[in-house]
């Protein structure tokens, strides 16, 4: 085995034992807070949430109204 591979094969496992010790450590702490699993089930709730779709279909039709896009079509001429 050549000099430089060697150097090159330490190098990438020492970077992915980092990466997976990171990756590990992440999903431990994000399993074990009890804070962070109840701010995710509430924001998951509303984004679920019927009201919130309601409102994005709302803001879809202004921005889609025909007469809409014709004022701005005027305005830019």
């Amino acid at each position: 085995m050549d000099v430089f591979t060697m150097v090159a094969l330490i190098v990438l496992i020492s970077c992915g034992t980092s990466v997976l010790t990171t990756y590990f450590k992440s999903k431990h702490k994000y399993r074990s807070d009890p804070d962070l699993l109840e701010r995710v089930e509430r924001l998951e709730g509303l984004i679920g949430d019927q009201s919130i779709e309601d409102r994005v279909r709302a803001l879809e039709t202004i921005v889609t109204d025909e007469k809409r896009r014709l004022d701005r079509e005027i305005k830019s001429l």
